[in-house]
This record gives structure tokens, sequence and C-alpha cells, in this order.
């Protein structure tokens, strides 16, 4: 059994992973994340880290109303992009990023992210209306995002949707591998948009994806695995990129083979689908 075979489920869907079906299986049409700036790095080396890098015809307008809030709209092929400046911490009654225990960071990276003192709210309003555009209009938002990150005094990201903390080091990192891998539909930077969360379930430990809802799909969660963290890791990403692609669809009762003649099961509860068995 080749490796990627290991992520194929055995039993086909009643519908194509394109189009999801059941409740809550379409993806959020909205996108949005925070770049968090270590320092006041200013409006204007904002503006113009968006025009060194897409060209000046990219930034479509500016609003400088609110000097406490300046603001542009940016257009990547045909996507518009709204961002704003505020030169302040990001407010903890909106979230608290200290809350934050799990995430792509070193202990260092988080007490940085956790000290900034300016962000940047960068936002697409409507794009996802289907998987492929979805996934359209993510890989754009992550050009453009690693773009600000890039930024002199930049300090990382935090993606809303998947409540996930991401050091600018790692986004820069994930940011480049995309821009090597923009012509193949069959990427997808995931560590960049799916949280990996372990918990409990009653004394039974669990790990398993934050923000796979945010494309149409239940979250993953293996329940009592066995297996090093970082395959658990691999599994996860493997597992949520072929569903954000299109490869692949996972369903309750579904089966699953990570090693041959020892499968796993999947089970749909409180909407996610928990994978137990199999020796994982």
């Amino acid at each position: 059994m080749g490796f990627l075979d290991r992520f194929k489920r055995k039993k086909e869907p009643a519908t194509a992973p394109e189009a999801p079906a059941g409740p809550g299986s379409a993806p959020e049409p909205d996108t949005a994340a925070v770049i968090l700036l270590g320092e006041d790095v200013g409006w204007a080396a904002v503006t113009k880290a968006v025009e060194e890098r897409f060209g000046a015809q990219a930034l479509v307008s500016t609003d400088n109303s609110a000097p406490n809030a300046p603001a542009m709209t940016i257009r990547l092929e045909g996507v518009e992009f709204f961002c704003s400046y505020l030169a302040m911490p990001h407010p903890a009654e909106v979230y608290d990023l200290s809350s934050l225990q799990e995430g792509l960071f070193s202990p260092q990276e988080r007490e940085e992210l956790l000290s900034h003192r300016a962000f940047l709210v960068l936002a697409q309003k409507g794009g996802g209306t289907s998987l492929a555009e979805k996934r359209r209009v993510c890989r754009l938002f992550t050009r453009l995002a690693g773009a600000l990150a890039g930024l002199d005094g930049a300090a990382g990201v935090f993606l809303t949707s998947a409540e996930l903390l991401i050091s600018r080091r790692v986004y820069l990192y994930h940011a480049a591998i995309l821009e090597k891998n923009w012509e193949d539909p069959e990427y997808f930077p995931v560590p960049l948009w799916i949280s990996i969360r372990s918990g409990q379930k009653g004394e039974v430990p669990m790990v398993g994806t934050w923000g796979l809802r945010q494309f149409g799909f239940l979250e993953l969660w293996f329940l009592d695995a066995k297996s090093p963290w970082p395959e658990l890791h691999e599994k996860l990403y493997l597992m949520s990129m072929f569903q954000i692609t299109g490869r692949e669809l996972y369903q309750d009762t579904d089966t699953i083979e990570f090693t041959l003649g020892n499968p796993s099961v999947f089970k749909e509860l409180k909407g996610a689908l928990f994978i137990v068995g199999g020796g994982v």
C-alpha cells in the first residue's frame, strides 16, 4: 500500500467531495485573520509592502478618514480584501490570545506574539461560496498575509476561524512553500489554516483538528491514539488537505487503513468525526 493510499476511505461517499452534504456543510463565505505587529510600524509601511509585493494596481483604495484606524482595499486576481491598521494591542475582550497554549510558535515566539504593540485586521467578505472558491480565497489570503507578516517588526498571525496563533517565522516558512507549489492544485497550506489540538474525553486522550468546519467539513479527532505526536500531526494535516483539495470526503462509518489489514473506523459524534481503533 502506497503512503498516500493510507488516507483513502474504504467506502465511496454518496456525494462528490466538492459538494459535501448535510447540515453545516457549506464553507464559511468570510475569511479573516489578524497580523500581530511587535511594534507600531506605521500605515505607510503597510501600504508600501502591498505595493512592492503585488504592484500599485493591487491597492484599489485607501481610507484615512479615521486616523486611528486607516484602511485599504486590495484586489488580487479579482478578489478584494480589506485591511485596517490599529496601533494598539489586540483587545482581550474580543479574543484573549494569552489563553492559547497550543499553536505554531516557540516559547520565546509566544511571548513576542503576546507582547505585540499593534495589529492589522485582514478580511475577505463573501468569497468562499463553494469549496473551490474557498480554497482560492485562502490561497490568495495566505499570499497577502505572508507579505504583511514579512514586515519588519511583524510578530505573527492569528487565524480567527481556527483560533490558531502562528509565529512570523512559521508563517513565512509555509507561505514560501505555497509559492513554490502555486501551480499545483493538489497543494494547500493546511498548517496555516487548521489547528491541531489535544484534549480529553473522560480519561481518554484525544488529538484532532480545529478549523475544518470553515471549509464545510467535520473536525477530525483521534481517540485514544498511541502513535507519537508528530505522526498524528502528519496524518491530520494530510487528511485535512485531501478533503480541502477535493480528493477525499470522510464520513460516519467509513473505514481507513493506516497500516494494511488494521482498519480504523470513523464515528460521528457532536459535530466531529472520531477515528477509532486500528492501532493508531
